[in-house]
């Protein structure tokens, strides 16, 4: 059989980010067209008009030639109509080979950690739709973004605190230093890509594994919610899965409104704990619809705790009252109760 040359996948040489080496991975490791693809990393016109893809670089975006580069002044494309941030060379590799890149890593998880999964994955068309929007949404418009010099708040909202742990910095790290002699700017690339690589994976292996099989089971405890209370504001989960983005989707296709005021959980599958989350007033931040009564929050004396809530297994309120803890449903279930009790009558005060 004859040999199948290797495509030639080529990008930029000098400072590496994050969109590049993202889209050499994509490129190079889950599609079948540039699998295994040589990356050659330069600014020379003519060794670039050699490979066979190109990102990042060339100030051409043409798909019918594979070339995807995206800072010349003409280029304004988004990843759909409902979406304003330009892509950078990671969203453009994504627009057009995402499908079969995530169709690829998904296979390539569940294959990896089949025997240790207590339910079945399956891989139809929906799953994989889904997955392409929540990857894009959740991951790679964040390196788009980045990328494009987009400020992710508001320039006016100054930040509480530096995080600089994000992919985009952790790649960046990787860059030679100033300081540093002798070092290899292409062993460094590889070692970006290796790092993009495992986010990648991640991030598909937490919405393929875990988030998207919690949407039947958070719906079903949704709709059975008035068989906890009849207010109708309180869920229960009888198994710890991720529920906010599923409880945020669901609130808008049943048209709940903010009904939902706190969700019961256990804390494991033993159920030898219990907690009690409130629900965000607004989906992304940490402002409260309901929060735990005040007067409980941020006790650290255990008998204190006890005494001030007159619940003999309570284990936590939290500072800010956003969520808490005890060793029984029963306990959970009257901190939301008195919690949802002690902010109506406030409400009933001020009036």
């Amino acid at each position: 059989m004859a040999e199948v040359a290797l495509k030639k996948i080529g990008t930029h040489s000098g400072v590496f980010h994050c969109d590049e080496v993202l889209a050499c991975v994509m490129l190079s490791k889950y599609t079948s067209e540039f699998k295994d693809g040589i990356i050659t990393r330069t600014r020379e016109q003519e060794i670039l008009d050699q490979q066979n893809i190109i990102v990042d670089v060339g100030g051409i975006y043409d798909p019918s030639k594979h070339r995807y580069d995206h800072h010349q002044r003409s280029f304004v494309d988004t990843f759909s109509s409902q979406h304003n941030i330009r892509l950078s060379s990671a969203g453009l590799v994504y627009k057009h080979f995402g499908q079969e890149i995530i169709k690829n890593v998904a296979q390539s998880l569940i294959d990896e950690n089949k025997d240790n999964l207590n339910i079945e994955i399956t891989l139809n068309q929906e799953t994989l739709d889904s997955l392409y929007q929540r990857i894009y949404d959740g991951f790679i418009q964040g390196v788009d973004g980045s990328d494009n010099g987009v400020e992710q708040y508001p320039v006016e909202v100054k930040s509480a605190y530096s995080n600089p742990t994000q992919l985009q910095q952790r790649i960046g790290r990787l860059n030679p230093l100033w300081t540093e002699k002798n070092t290899d700017e292409n062993v460094r690339f590889r070692s970006a890509m290796e790092i993009a690589d495992m986010e990648l994976r991640w991030q598909v292996k937490i919405q393929l594994l875990s988030v998207l099989p919690a949407y039947d089971i958070v719906k079903q405890s949704v709709l059975n919610r008035f068989n906890v209370h009849p207010s109708g504001e309180i869920v229960i989960l009888e198994t710890v899965v991720p529920w906010k983005s599923h409880l945020e989707d669901l609130e808008k296709s049943l048209n709940l409104g903010k009904q939902i005021k706190f969700v019961l959980f256990p804390e494991s599958s033993a159920k030898k704990a219990w907690r009690v989350s409130t629900v965000p007033e607004n989906w992304g931040t940490y402002d409260l619809r309901i929060g735990l009564k005040e007067e409980w929050r941020g006790i650290k004396d255990m008998t204190e705790l006890k005494n001030v809530t007159k619940i003999d297994d309570i284990v936590f309120v939290h500072n800010s009252g956003f969520i808490g803890g005890a060793k029984s449903y029963e306990s959970v279930l009257r901190m939301a109760l008195e919690s949802i009790e002690a902010h109506n009558a406030k409400l009933n005060n001020k009036q």
